[in-house]
């Protein structure tokens, strides 16, 4: 005597590939997860990078032009530096997201602070990293 089946195997390997897509589905979406984090924590230390260079540099200069050199209103070429290599970043331009620097000047010492903003094409907000440090007074 056969026995028949009546399609039951087929039924079990159709269930068994829906089961399988659907792993894969959650695995190419753990994958792409990922990914975009990768290139947010390669942005984030390019960012960082640049404002801790940015932080260096002023250490290094003549303290007594250092506001003239930094200023982003009228920017001196320190500025225009910096600027430069931050638009290497996504999203930034001297008119979106440009760095910010500013120079706050006590009794004896002077504040420095270095802000860098990026902002990927399918991001809200932007995202920043910031460095800041005591200068001497000229």
């Amino acid at each position: 005597m056969k026995k028949h089946s009546g399609g039951a195997f087929l039924l079990e390997a159709l269930v068994a590939l829906v089961v399988f897509s659907l792993g894969m589905l959650g695995v190419l979406g753990i994958v792409a997860e990922a990914l975009r984090r990768d290139g947010s924590a390669q942005w984030r230390s390019e960012a960082t990078d640049l404002a801790a260079t940015a932080l260096s540099r002023m250490w290094a200069e003549d303290s007594a032009a250092l506001a003239s050199r930094y200023d982003p209103v009228a920017p001196g070429p320190g500025y225009r530096a910096v600027l430069a290599q931050a638009t290497r970043l996504p999203g930034v331009s001297a008119l979106v997201n440009a760095p910010r620097i500013t120079i706050d000047d006590g009794a004896d010492s002077r504040r420095v602070s270095v802000v860098v903003y990026w902002q990927a094409p399918t991001e809200r907000y932007a995202h920043q990293a910031s460095m800041s440090g005591t200068l001497p007074r000229p």
